[in-house]
C-alpha cells in the first residue's frame, strides 16, 4: 500500500499545482478582463414589466433594456409595458417620452367550433394544435380554422385566451397586452394582432369555394363581395380609397389601414361572419323573429 502511495504521489502534486496555477489564472483573467455592466441597463430592465414575452423582438427585457442603453434602439417597442414603460425609460435616458401608439389586441379569424364543423377522422393524438395539423392537415373537415386543442391558451403568459365549451379561442381584451404569442404558436395561422379601436374583423381564413367552403363548416364565408360593395359605396367620394374589403380566393380580407370602422361590412354580410356579428341584417331578422315567436 505504502508503494502505491509513493508511485501516485508525484501524479497528484502535478495535478494539484497545474489546477491551482490554471485557477490562480482564470481568477486574474476574471478580474482583467471584466466588463462592466452599465447601470442604466438594471434601471431600464426594471421600468419594463418583466414579462420575457418577445413582443419587442428580443429575447427577454433584459436584452431589450439592453440594446435600449447600448444602440438607443426605440423606447416604445414594448405593447405590455405601454405608454408608462415608455415614461419611465424616457426618464431614465433623458430622451423625449414618445407616444406608445394604439394598443393591439388578439383577433382569431374563425367562429366555427365543434357546433358548426365536420370531422375527417377521430383525433386521439397529442392534444397540441400543432401535432394535430400535422397529422393530414388536422381532423376537421376545414382545414383552414382553428382546431380548438389550445396551443394558443398555452403560450398566453397573460390567461388573456381561454378555449369555449364550442372549443374555439376566446380573446379577454382587458388582459390581453398584444404579446404575439399566440399568433406564433397558432399552427392555422388564424389568429392576428389588431389595434384594438377596430371592433370590425372577419371571422374566417377558408379558400375553398363555398360548396367545398360548406361541407366542412356551416359559419365561413362565402365570397359573395357583399362586404366590398358596401365598403366602395362608403368610399365612394374619396378617390385616395376604393375599398378597406377585398375578396381573394372566397375570403374576405380588411385593409386596416382604410378601414374607417363604418360596420357597413358586417351589417350586410348574410352569414354573418364579419364581427360585431350583431350588427348583421341576418342577425336583426333571426332576433327579431325569435321575439314575435315569443309574444305569440
Amino acid at each position: 500500500m505504502p508503494e502505491l502511495l509513493v508511485s501516485i504521489l508525484p501524479s497528484v502534486l502535478t495535478l494539484s499545482v497545474t489546477g491551482f496555477i490554471f485557477g490562480v489564472i482564470l481568477s486574474y483573467a476574471k478580474l482583467k478582463l471584466k466588463v462592466e455592466r452599465d447601470p442604466l441597463i438594471e434601471k431600464v430592465t426594471d421600468a419594463l414589466p418583466g414579462a420575457n414575452c418577445g413582443a419587442c423582438g428580443f429575447p427577454g427585457c433584459a436584452a431589450y433594456a439592453t440594446r435600449i442603453v447600448e444602440e438607443k434602439y426605440d423606447i416604445n417597442l414594448c405593447p405590455v409595458g405601454g405608454q408608462d414603460s415608455v415614461t419611465r425609460i424616457a426618464s431614465i435616458m433623458g430622451v423625449e417620452a414618445v407616444e406608445s401608439g394604439v394598443p393591439l389586441k388578439a383577433r382569431v379569424a374563425c367562429h366555427g367550433g365543434i357546433r358548426e364543423t365536420s370531422l375527417k377522422f377521430v383525433y386521439q393524438g397529442p392534444k397540441t394544435c400543432v401535432a394535430a395539423n400535422g397529422l393530414m392537415k388536422g381532423f376537421k373537415v376545414c382545414e383552414f380554422g382553428c382546431l380548438g386543442l389550445g396551443d394558443c391558451e398555452v403560450s398566453c403568459p397573460f390567461d388573456a385566451i381561454h378555449i369555449n365549451e364550442n372549443g374555439l379561442p376566446v380573446v379577454d381584451d382587458v388582459k390581453c397586452t398584444g404579446c404575439g404569442n399566440c399568433v406564433t404558436a397558432c399552427p392555422r395561422d388564424i389568429i392576428t394582432l389588431v389595434k384594438e379601436n377596430f371592433k370590425v374583423y372577419v371571422l374566417c381564413k377558408n379558400e375553398e369555394k363555398p360548396a367545398i367552403m360548406k361541407s366542412g363548416c356551416s359559419v365561413g364565408c362565402i365570397g359573395c363581395k357583399l362586404c366590398v360593395k358596401a365598403c366602395m359605396e362608403v368610399h365612394k367620394d374619396n378617390p385616395n380609397i376604393d375599398t378597406a374589403i377585398t375578396v381573394t380566393d372566397f375570403v374576405a380580407t380588411i385593409d386596416f389601414d382604410k378601414c374607417i370602422n363604418c360596420l357597413k361590412c358586417a351589417e350586410v354580410c348574410p352569414v354573418p361572419v364579419i364581427t360585431p356579428l350583431e350588427v348583421s341584417n341576418k342577425m336583426k331578422k333571426m332576433k327579431k323573429a325569435a321575439k314575435t315567436a315569443v309574444n305569440e
